[in-house]
């Protein structure tokens, strides 16, 4: 407070000084009209004057920041040593105009740069779950049209494995015949022919890929029993919030 006081009585001075050195020159010219009204015309423009000064310095600023010492400094500007510190910008009759913060530490910068990541990939989830509800309650109606859904898709996929199974079994008779004959004809001394050979590996390729055929949609029964309890349950929130 003490400190503003003498900011203001050096401006006061500092008015009257400019004020005296301005007028010199207008009250010598005033002097020789010999009027009445020199003296009340002076006044009004000394008070004009002083009033006009007063208005233009109090557009200045001042900025309040800490020396290496921890001492609070008013000044016209602020050093660039201390700008990384922070600083306050003050009108000139001490009101707060601006609080410029320090600077962040390089640890505060990755701190803020993950929480601000953290923000973001809150918000594509938000957007993302957001998207998957529109198009789940596009899809389905109701909780139970999931559950037909699923049925419906579960029941064809394990019809699937079960022909499979069967084909597969046929293939693996089919083959012991094929080596059964082959058996024979070596028992028997003979020559194996190259055609019941080729059979066998057509067949043995045949089981091989049915093989792979039903664990794929074993696979795909699994992933999609999941799937359709992940959505009867969200459609059963967002029907229990409708309702609700």
């Amino acid at each position: 407070m003490i400190m503003k006081m003498k900011v203001c009585a050096n401006r006061a001075k500092v008015a009257i000084s400019s004020e005296k050195s301005v007028f010199t020159p207008f009250k010598r010219f005033i002097t020789r009209l010999k009027t009445p009204y020199i003296k009340p015309i002076v006044t009004v423009c000394r008070a004009c004057l002083i009033l006009l000064f007063f208005i233009g310095t109090a557009k200045a600023e001042l900025y309040k920041y800490l020396s290496e010492d921890g001492v609070t400094v008013l000044d016209s500007h602020v050093p660039a040593r201390y700008v990384k510190n922070g600083y306050t910008i003050l009108s000139a009759d001490g009101r707060v105009l601006e609080v410029v913060p320090r600077a962040l530490t390089e640890e505060e910068i990755r701190a803020r740069d993950r929480m601000l990541a953290a923000q973001q990939q809150k918000e594509k989830l938000k957007q993302e779950q957001k998207i998957a509800d529109q198009n789940l309650l596009r899809i389905y109606s109701t909780p139970e049209d999931v559950i037909r859904a699923r049925d419906t898709k579960i029941t064809s996929i394990d019809n699937f494995i079960r022909t499979s199974q069967g084909n597969l079994q046929r293939l693996e008779s089919q083959k012991r015949n094929l080596e059964s004959t082959l058996a024979n004809i070596e028992r028997a001394g003979g020559t194996i022919p190259e055609d019941p050979l080729n059979r066998i590996r057509h067949v043995e390729t045949r089981i091989r890929t049915t093989e792979r055929e039903i664990i794929e949609k074993r696979t795909e029964m699994k992933a999609l029993e999941k799937s359709f309890a992940t959505d009867l349950q969200r459609l059963k929130q967002l029907y229990g919030a409708r309702e609700g």
